[in-house]
């Protein structure tokens, strides 16, 4: 289901008309943040940056929080005991079968980057995510809201970490 949903959402971003600024590198976008021309606002939920780490300086707000509701103790019990018997563990499709993910929009994301801009006292922000869709949502998002955003190209993943640029926190 979470898959469905996330290429739902790629395909709703690619089909969109962007409005946002750019997609800039990720060397530019670090220099933006270190001359106080941007903040680099990271849109991916708060347990993916914590636990697959961040580029320096990122600030967290996630434009989607995820809540899920756990399937029947007894669909858990027999996957357990089908890895038990198999000597197997599930890859990740098959033990998502196991979730029912809900997708909660960030209702004061807007307010929350605006608030954030305002304390660096800058006027562009710079959205990143892990490899590209949620943060040109999110940079879509603000530019409706007449906000001068761009999008970090390639995500965090492919774009920052690819690049060299200093991350950690995991």
């Amino acid at each position: 289901m979470r898959t469905l949903l996330s290429l739902l959402l790629i395909f709703m971003v690619a089909g969109a008309e962007d409005i946002y600024e750019d997609d800039i590198a990720a060397d530019e976008a670090y220099t933006m943040q270190k001359e106080g021309e941007a903040i680099i606002v990271d849109v991916r939920t708060t347990i993916e940056y914590l636990y697959t780490g961040h580029g320096e300086g990122f600030i967290n707000i996630p434009i989607f929080y995820w809540s899920y509701d756990v399937k029947s103790l007894k669909s858990r019990m027999t996957s357990s005991e089908y890895e038990i018997k198999n000597s197997k563990v599930k890859d990740h499709s098959s033990m998502q079968k196991l979730f029912d993910p809900k997708e909660v929009v960030n209702r004061t994301f807007t307010e929350d980057v605006m608030k954030a801009m305002k304390m660096r006292g800058v006027d562009k922000v710079i959205l990143v995510c892990r490899s590209g869709p949620r943060s040109k949502a999110a940079a879509n998002r603000l530019a409706k809201n007449g906000i001068t955003a761009y999008n970090l190209e390639d995500g965090f993943i492919f774009g920052w970490q690819d690049e060299e640029m200093p991350w950690g926190g995991q």
